[in-house]
């Protein structure tokens, strides 16, 4: 648990793209291990305590998301996401940076796989 406190949550949760200011904590789950053979394991359990810790947190820190997905993209940005895709359909409308975690332009198809 990392703590989210001091000069970030003194801006206002539209001032920037980062919209959970009001939070207290960011919960992330690192795991890791050296044996590839543990893999089904490791990530089996990894993803149960995610899913058994997901009803108590609400948002994400974009810098925490791998390949998740466009719901896990919007959650992380909140009350802003669609103010950051009208700007994204007006600078980037054929979503040329895409290769991120990507806020697809107002207007456009969302798709989770690769461009």
């Amino acid at each position: 648990m990392q703590q989210i406190t001091g000069a970030a949550s003194r801006i206002a949760p539209t001032a920037t793209a980062f919209a959970h200011r009001a939070r207290l904590y960011d919960f992330l789950i690192l795991s890791q291990w050296d044996d590839h053979s543990d893999s089904p394991a490791n990530i089996r359990w990894t993803r149960e305590l995610f899913d058994a810790m997901s009803p108590h947190f609400h948002g994400v820190y974009v810098n925490n998301l791998g390949e998740e997905g466009s719901n896990r993209v919007q959650d992380a940005y909140g009350i802003n996401y669609d103010r950051l895709a009208s700007i994204k359909a007006t600078y980037d409308p054929d979503n040329l940076f895409r290769l991120n975690q990507n806020i697809q332009p107002a207007g456009a198809r969302a798709h989770d796989g690769p461009p």
